[in-house]
């Protein structure tokens, strides 16, 4: 069989294989995947909740691997955090997520810390008793440092949550070789 004659016959193959009625006749074929490029945790313990709004991650590279570290913050200054940055009023911190494969679900440890101290009742930090990070998009690897990652969480303390959407850049700052 000619090239041709190949594509004809893969083309009719494709075509009788579809379902029309769950393709509208005006869809494209190449259409935009959308990212949301938001970051919004709900941070709620006890009856305080407040929302962490802005992230970032970094690459921990050892000899043994490579894996993530990921921050999220409310308050303090903006962009890539320095030893100089202004204090944030919360940070969330997940210091050894695997680089995601695929949208598998990954756990990691993860700490909260409170240096407003309202959120933890007075207490500087809180440790995650359970960790679901759930891979949405990414643009990461383990030779790489990538640009972006897109994850939904789900994070249970001794006393409260941390639920929501996640979209981190990356941070020279936040890379480590180990």
């Amino acid at each position: 069989m000619s090239m041709g004659g190949r594509l004809a016959a893969l083309s009719l193959a494709l075509i009788a294989c579809s379902d029309p009625a769950a393709t509208p006749p005006d869809a494209s074929v190449d259409a935009a995947v959308v990212i949301d490029t938001t970051t919004s945790l709900a941070a709620r313990f006890g009856s305080v909740q407040r929302t962490l709004d802005r992230a970032y991650f970094g690459v921990t590279r050892s000899a043994s691997g490579a894996t993530l570290r990921i921050e999220a913050y409310r308050g303090g200054g903006t962009g890539c955090p320095t030893q100089s940055s202004p204090t944030t009023d919360y940070t969330l911190v997940l210091a050894t997520v695997p680089i995601p494969n695929g949208m598998m679900p990954v756990s990691s440890p993860g700490n909260i810390l409170d240096f407003v101290g309202d959120l933890l009742n007075g207490q500087l930090g809180a440790a995650a008793t359970a960790v679901t990070i759930t891979p949405l998009a990414t643009d990461v690897c383990a030779t790489c440092n990538g640009t972006f990652l897109s994850v939904d969480t789900s994070i249970t303390f001794a006393g409260g949550t941390i639920m929501g959407h996640l979209y981190a850049t990356h941070c020279d700052s936040l890379d480590e070789q180990q």
